[in-house]
């Protein structure tokens, strides 16, 4: 049996993976500076008022944010990426319980995608949407196409 598209799906998740750890890394390399400091020289070389809601709010969460909070998005981004990158293997090798896996990792972000587009219908909201259904519905072709198969050499 051949299953392009699994290995479609197992670069998607190998470039999830990529862009947590690099999320992990950017969060280590500003963890060691005085975060208040960096976000008013960054908001100084864009066209933002100092008295807009927006930046007044990013500003008082970089004041609450503690060298504790960086450590847990790292640690998750970490995890995170770790996951990502043992399904990107798992399906790109055909292994079986990585199909599964990433059937029910997949289907478990349906009830989110759908209270964002509850929350905000847009395009972005529903693309993201459509197209995890179609991962998720091949991934459940592909899990059911397996088992007829593994029926068939048993007989």
């Amino acid at each position: 049996m051949k299953f392009e598209g699994l290995k479609a799906i197992a670069i998607v998740d190998g470039v999830k993976g990529v862009l947590a750890l690099c999320l992990a890394l950017s969060v280590n390399s500003i963890a060691k500076q005085d975060l208040h400091q960096l976000a008013a020289q960054v908001m100084q070389n864009w066209p933002i008022s100092p008295n807009n809601y927006y930046v007044n709010l990013l500003l008082t969460f970089v004041e609450k944010a503690t060298q504790q909070d960086h450590i847990l998005v790292i640690s998750i981004s970490l995890m995170y990426a770790c996951f990502r990158f043992v399904i990107a293997y798992g399906l790109w090798h055909k292994l079986r319980w990585t199909e599964w896996f990433a059937f029910i990792s997949g289907s478990l972000y349906i009830p989110f995608e759908l209270y964002a587009i509850y929350q905000t219908p847009n395009l972005v909201n529903f693309s993201v949407l459509l197209f995890n259904l179609m991962v998720v519905a091949y991934l459940y072709w592909v899990l059911k196409r397996g088992e007829k198969a593994l029926l068939m050499t048993t007989k």
